[in-house]
């Protein structure tokens, strides 16, 4: 019997490794020739789903140079290129539809290439996995990225100090945001050299240009410091992820938000790292009550720079660092500096509730300085952002991703709105069925009429600010909306029509559609289609009911 058991746990052991490789999935990958024999950073894995594999592959990806690589398997055979091995040329590799053989099993294998003109970005973490950082977005993991432009040009290979999870409810989406920042600072794609980068994965937008359009009629009514962007393929740990808007991250930097770098001159004067400072103020929200840093040196000038997000849910109070909570129950968290000591917290704190108080005074003036609101917010960057929530209905517009800044007073006293941020919620992608009449039809005002604490509303009440809106329209921003309807040519700025838009990413769309099929699943009461070509004609009829009703009410 003992002999029995021994036999016995000696095949067991000699079973287990070969059980660990049937079940290891075979691989096909490809990569540029160029890269060596160990799998690069820039190779790119076959995808399965179901019973069925597919290539994604981007258009910048030139294939004359390209080689299959093989895992757990030494070779594979592709109906009309014969016997593949390791380092054979993937030349041939076009996109249509393939049978392989691996051993005596067959498998269906579908290739499709990208759209032209979009850069691909190659990473992969230090793991192998994205496990870790997609468990909470505080998580950070180091890695490596190649970024290929539009031409096959290689503007970066190098390693990432990290890769993480962004955004609040975008967490809970299986495909997730992320920021990645490089080891050393790069001028990818002409946006100015900087390390962190955002990768915005549209999951709620199924057009994937709510985010591009609004930016870049943000950009065309000249707000400030507009995120400059891309349509991009990326690849994580060789696994196609989708497609992505690629941009610049909101921040205060020479080539982003170019006011001086607060948290870095205090960082100087007290020795570096300010988060070992202890924690003053109150740790929950209490109305005109704030929490910051005992941080022992400040600069000497704490008028800027400053960047705030204005947030009207109180859970976001707890969550961030510094912030503060006004009369009116709206919560403003410093997002730079991150962590901002007492007196400069009593400074910016002070500046915006003033602005707060101002705007509902029916003078217009804050009680305690006299200050009309105008000379504390300036005017036309409040009325251009306002006026990009209003057109696209952002469902946040009155809740947050609000941006403002503020720059020393040698530069100017004034505070701005601004950077336009996250609208991937607009023009009627997103609604929860108590508001779905006002949020998924294109007529009627939500801004102005949705909230009675929040800033907006208040500002619309104001026959000045009225006023400044209507001008605003019949002078710039009613051409941006013809030209996103082709009513209008395009003038030379970055805006093009929708139709445009959608050509310059319809491939891949396509390759989108079959990574994350999600099309006839709606997560809301938004029903935007179940085709690219029908949630483009949803996003043409909604703006243009927007369009006419606007008209209407910006009349002059």
């Amino acid at each position: 019997m003992r002999r029995f058991y021994l036999l016995l746990f000696v095949l067991l052991l000699c079973a287990a490794p070969c059980a660990a490789l049937a079940a290891q999935e075979a691989t096909l990958w490809i990569a540029p020739a160029a890269s060596g024999d160990e799998k690069p950073v820039d190779a790119i894995d076959w995808y399965k789903s179901g019973k069925e594999y597919w290539f994604f592959i981007p258009a910048s990806l030139d294939m004359s140079d390209v080689r299959f690589g093989l895992d757990g398997m030494d070779s594979v055979e592709i109906s009309g290129l014969g016997k593949v091995r390791a380092g054979d040329s993937a030349a041939a590799l076009k996109p249509g539809k393939y049978t392989v053989r691996i051993g005596k099993k067959k498998a269906t294998l579908h290739v499709m290439r990208g759209s032209e003109g979009l850069p691909a970005l190659y990473i992969t973490t230090a793991s192998g996995s994205l496990k870790y950082i997609e468990a909470n977005k505080e998580h950070h993991e180091a890695g490596d990225l190649v970024f290929v432009g539009p031409a096959g040009d290689e503007q970066y290979r190098g390693s990432l100090e990290h890769i993480k999870t962004r955004g609040n409810s975008s967490m809970t989406f299986v495909k997730k945001n992320y920021q990645i920042k490089l080891s050393s600072g790069a001028n990818l794609m002409g946006f100015g050299k900087a390390k962190k980068w955002i990768l915005t994965g549209n999951y709620r937008d199924k057009s994937y240009l709510r985010n591009q359009i609004v930016l870049d009629m943000a950009a065309y009514a000249g707000l400030p410091y507009t995120p400059e962007h891309i349509s991009a393929e990326v690849y994580i740990n060789h696994e196609y992820r989708g497609l992505y808007l690629f941009s610049e991250k909101v921040e205060i930097d020479d080539d982003r938000i170019d006011i001086p770098d607060l948290e870095a001159q205090t960082e100087d004067l007290n020795g570096g790292d300010l988060s070992r400072f202890p924690l003053a103020g109150s740790k929950k929200p209490v109305k005109g009550k704030y929490k910051a840093y005992e941080i022992p040196v400040e600069p000497e000038d704490l008028t800027g720079g400053y960047l705030i997000e204005y947030e009207s849910y109180p859970t976001r109070y707890r969550q961030e660092k510094s912030a503060y909570f006004t009369r009116k129950g709206n919560v403003l968290v410093i997002k730079s500096p991150e962590y901002v000591g007492i007196t400069q917290m009593a400074y910016i704190s002070g500046r915006l509730q003033a602005f707060e108080n101002a705007i509902f005074a029916e003078d217009g003036r804050d009680p305690d300085s006299g200050a009309h609101y105008t000379e504390i917010v300036d005017l036309p960057s409040l009325v251009a952002k306002y006026m990009l929530e209003e057109i696209c209905k952002n469902y946040d517009g009155n809740s947050s991703s609000q941006y403002f800044f503020k720059p020393a007073d040698s530069r100017s006293t004034l505070i701005y709105a601004g950077p336009a941020w996250d609208y991937d919620s607009s023009f009627g992608s997103y609604a929860q069925p108590h508001n779905a009449d006002n949020v998924l039809s294109g007529k009627g005002m939500w801004i102005a009429n949705n909230d009675k604490t929040a800033w907006y509303p208040r500002l619309y009440r104001r026959a000045e600010f009225r006023e400044a809106v209507a001008h605003c329209w019949n002078t710039k921003l009613k051409a941006a909306v013809e030209i996103l309807l082709g009513l209008r040519e395009p003038d030379g700025s970055a805006l093009l029509s929708i139709d445009d838009y959608a050509e310059r990413i319809r491939d891949s769309v396509a390759m989108e559609y079959v990574r994350w099929p999600r099309l006839a699943k709606p997560s809301t009461v938004a029903q935007t289609g179940h085709t690219f070509d029908m949630n483009l004609t949803y996003l043409k009829r909604f703006l243009t009911d927007r369009y006419n009703d606007l008209c209407v009410e910006w009349a002059e």
